[in-house]
């Protein structure tokens, strides 16, 4: 029998448009945030203070924050089900911010992260940023790797943050405008 994790799926992106679609990205957001409390807390660090902190949006916010061009929330779909997402919002005129990347981990080892940052920071790109940061925890390792391929360079906050999380927080950007390497 093949190995499940090997096998080829078709993914399709999607900019959600839909009551439902917008269902399935609360539900991958939801489930990014249960993850990263539970390794927060691992770090000592209490669930509320970590979705205050780190996620202090709802899904209708996201909703707002996410229509272009100021903003982009795209889903990855494999033949039936969601299993990944990424979104950019403004910073400034000419800066977004990245967050809410996240594949499930039934579907992580598969490129998807890749397509959908690929994805996302075209979608950038077109709405005329130049520059794309993101925070991210430092317990998140496969992220900055993926990071990393994507030319994110580690970089000072760009949001005040309680010294508590400073250690656990790695602030990084890139510029839209360099081409991306082999990776």
């Amino acid at each position: 029998m093949p190995d499940a994790k090997n096998t080829p799926v078709a993914i399709r992106l999607l900019t959600p448009s839909t009551d439902d679609e917008w269902k399935h990205a609360e539900a991958l957001i939801t489930e990014l945030k249960e993850w990263d409390v539970r390794q927060s807390q691992a770090l000592g660090f209490a669930a509320d203070e970590v979705i205050s902190v780190f996620y202090p949006d709802n899904i209708e916010a996201i909703r707002r924050q996410s229509i272009q061009p100021d903003g982009c929330l795209i889903i990855a779909v494999d033949e039936i089900r969601p299993v990944g997402c990424a979104a950019f919002h403004r910073l400034t005129a000419s800066a977004c911010e990245l967050y809410n990347v996240y594949v499930r981990p039934s579907h992580r080892g598969r490129a998807i992260g890749s397509t959908l940052l690929q994805r996302i920071r075209g979608e950038a790109k077109a709405a005329s940023y130049d520059t794309m940061c993101l925070e991210t925890a430092t317990f998140m390792h496969a992220a900055h790797k993926l990071y990393r391929n994507f030319n994110f360079q580690v970089r000072k906050p760009y949001r005040a943050v309680a010294p508590r999380f400073a250690d656990a927080t790695i602030w990084m950007e890139c510029c839209l405008l360099e081409e991306l390497g082999a990776g």
